[in-house]
């Protein structure tokens, strides 16, 4: 007698073991598929509520610019894009700067701070002298090219730190002292690239990776924080980090990894030549000549690393059952590259992704994983997101844990 069929309108999906549903979750990358797992039943939402999973993969914001209703993320494990509605705080706004959670910190003009969760559109009350950013510069009025936390901005000692678009300002607020509003710090001829929060602690990486600061933050007698020195830190620049000269292009990032400070740096030998990444963390020396060196990382393990230009870099564990949309021991970076310029038509390796709500098409192009100029070194496997949009390269926004 044939064995009667059982499809799956007749299962009880409810009655699954909450051990096998953590199992479930733990396999879902994205966080529309996380809302569509905890909208199941009761039981499923209560096991999502009740299993600690790896943070979903981040979302890439595909215009820094806010003009309409929504804002347009592109999710690397379902391969589209999502629309998002835009709080009405975001509006005409200019993204500058993201945390876990949703949290984007935005611009207005003329140079007004707001912080607004994307997701569920609450806001940062922060006061007048908060939200104002209108510095004035060498040349006018001096423009905010990335803000960083320290912690939640729900916490009243988070501290906001923004780097200037001319790379030799910057600035602090806490959001918790609402009558200090932003002290500005200046570092003689110093041009920084990257700041970073690592444990508690503020970091400076300049142009070039020549010098690595740490900055003391104390306060004000309005209780606002205050850089009170910049403290250049003896590192070994001779233990193969590239120097200026050595290579024709240079962007680098601070970061941390596994409980230490870190740097990645992408170049290139030759104009022609396609870009690669090397990765360093700071190191404690064994030598008596200098108190820090740079070493060479070759791995980074089960974890896939996100650089973006204008936020915050960050490290993220690869789930194990995750779909290989996203690799471990990769990095994934955005950039900006205009349709029009000579390195657009160089190369035809592209790989087109989807198409944004306005218009705008966003491709990725993964790097080749060696040097390309006969050492035969392996590298890290690279892949570069980008839009045709002319309103600045792309955002990774870490979204909340739906």
């Amino acid at each position: 007698m044939a064995a009667a069929h059982t499809s799956s309108r007749d299962v009880d999906w409810s009655s699954l073991l909450d051990d096998l549903l953590g199992m479930i979750r733990s396999r879902v990358a994205s966080p529309h598929g996380r809302v569509r797992f905890t909208a199941v039943c009761r039981s499923w939402r209560a096991a999502a509520s009740q299993h600690i999973v790896t943070p979903a993969l981040p979302l890439l914001v595909l215009s820094l610019d806010a003009w309409g209703k929504r804002k347009d993320l592109y999710c690397h494990d379902e391969g589209r894009v999502f629309h998002v509605p835009l709080p009405s705080k975001l509006h005409k706004t200019r993204f500058c700067g993201t945390y876990d959670g949703g949290w984007i910190a935005a611009i207005t003009r003329p140079s007004t701070l707001g912080i607004v969760n994307l997701f569920s559109s609450v806001e940062v009350v922060l006061s007048t002298k908060q939200r104002d950013m209108a510095w004035q510069g060498r040349n006018g009025r001096r423009l905010i090219r990335r803000i960083i936390f320290s912690e939640a901005p729900t916490s009243s000692g988070c501290i906001l730190a923004a780097l200037s678009t001319d790379h030799d300002k910057v600035a602090l607020c806490r959001v918790g002292c609402p009558d200090g509003g932003w002290t500005i710090h200046g570092c003689d001829r110093e041009k920084f690239c990257d700041i970073v929060f690592h444990h508690g602690e503020l970091y400076g990486l300049t142009r070039r990776s020549e010098k690595l600061f740490k900055f003391d933050i104390g306060v004000n007698q309005d209780g606002a924080p205050v850089v009170t020195a910049a403290h250049p830190l003896d590192v070994d620049q001779s233990c193969g980090v590239p120097i200026e000269g050595s290579y024709i292009y240079f962007t680098t990032y601070i970061f941390g990894l596994h409980g230490k400070l870190a740097m990645a740096m992408m170049t290139r030998w030759f104009q022609n030549h396609n870009p690669f990444f090397q990765v360093f963390e700071l190191a404690v020396t064994t030598d008596d000549a200098h108190d820090y060196e740079w070493k060479e990382v070759c791995t980074l393990g089960d974890c896939a690393l996100f650089l973006g230009q204008t936020c915050s870099s960050r490290v993220v564990h690869v789930q194990e059952g995750w779909r290989a949309v996203v690799e471990k021991n990769h990095i994934y970076y955005s950039n900006y590259r205009n349709i029009e310029s000579k390195e657009y038509k160089e190369f035809n390796e592209e790989v087109y992704l989807a198409r944004s709500g306005y218009g705008d098409d966003i491709y990725c192009r993964k790097d080749a994983i060696t040097d390309g100029h006969g050492h035969g070194k392996e590298l890290f496997p690279s892949v570069r997101y980008y839009t045709t949009s002319h309103t600045g390269c792309p955002m990774w926004c870490f979204p909340p844990d739906f």
